[in-house]
């Protein structure tokens, strides 16, 4: 039976996948042995199931369901969901030895044994790192990193290699995509400064087909695309880039907790989905309503410029 409960947040979307990805392998680092079980609402299985450090996935519909997944043999509970009362009712009906959740001023603050206080403004990945921290205080970043080595070790040889990784896609709808013409032009601005052997890689999911139409239609030989890739090989593409510029979306996550360079694109400044860290910077238009296409390929290269000046990209170390 599993001894470690991690309930997830109620939201399919890629982005809130990729942020609880670190929190499973720092579990997993400390308690190697001990079987870890992830609990979510979505039909997300697949997803959890193929990482080394899950165990078992448990989907659960209803409160019985959640309440069942509390056996006598668990030792911890991580609920890194921060918006619902029920994960503390079920930890204090069924309550394991070691309690973590977040701390909202709430009646559920009782149930948690160790807890971090909610902000809106604290990027999420970070703030569920800050819970364990609760528990055990280690190096978040450092660990951030780590998961994401991890992950990509097995394709760090094979993956594609390019300076600079571009993520133009945002699944939740035009108003956070910044336009490909617009990554384009960065990138023919961005090529005399980085030397002419600069290599740009698109990273492309199915809302993306398009973009990789119009690529491929340019036939450039310093582009290329990386096309519905899993996410370990997104991992190894990240971690050796020189700079990684991204729209709100789920990829720009990994690029994030690999720690390389890195500005994030958005239509409005969103603190929870960025990840405040020498060597990143996000840029948003600089009147709110005119929107993510108002931002210049000249503001975005201001950006680039000041991270790769202030950021010195460690060398993985296989």
């Amino acid at each position: 039976m599993s001894e470690i409960v991690v309930y997830l947040r109620s939201r399919r979307q890629l982005g809130d996948q990729i942020v609880a990805l670190p929190t499973l392998y720092q579990l997993k680092t400390w308690w190697p042995s001990r079987r870890l079980k992830v609990v979510a609402r979505d039909d997300v299985g697949s997803f959890y199931r193929a990482l080394p450090w899950v165990d078992e996935f448990e989907r659960a519909r209803t409160f019985a369901d959640y309440l069942r997944s509390l056996k006598k043999e668990t030792r911890m509970s991580v609920s890194l969901h921060h918006s619902s009362e029920r994960f503390g009712l079920i930890n204090l009906m069924r309550p394991p030895a070691i309690r973590l959740g977040f701390r909202n001023a709430r009646i559920s603050d009782l149930a948690w044994t160790h807890c971090h206080r909610k902000d809106v403004a604290e990027y999420i990945g970070q703030a569920n790192l800050r819970l364990l921290a609760s528990y055990r205080p280690f190096d978040l970043a450092a660990a951030t990193r780590a998961c994401f080595q991890a992950l990509a070790r097995p394709h760090l040889r094979s993956a594609a290699g390019a300076d600079v990784v571009m993520i133009p896609g945002g699944g939740a709808g035009a108003f956070k995509r910044w336009s490909l013409s617009n990554y384009v032009r960065l990138a023919d601005r961005l090529k005399p400064l980085l030397g002419d052997g600069a290599r740009f890689l698109f990273v492309l999911g199915k809302q993306e087909a398009a973009e990789r139409d119009a690529l491929q239609a340019m036939q450039r030989s310093d582009f290329a695309m990386a096309y519905c890739r899993p996410i370990a090989q997104l991992s190894a593409i990240m971690l050796r880039a020189r700079l990684v510029v991204a729209n709100d979306c789920g990829p720009s996550h990994i690029a994030q907790g690999a720690g390389v360079p890195y500005v994030g694109i958005f239509n409005e400044p969103n603190p929870e989905w960025f990840w405040h860290r020498r060597g990143s910077a996000f840029v948003v238009p600089r009147q709110p309503q005119s929107g993510i296409n108002a931002i210049t390929p000249g503001e975005v290269l201001t950006a680039c410029l000041n991270v790769l000046e202030h950021h010195a990209h460690p060398a993985y170390a296989g």
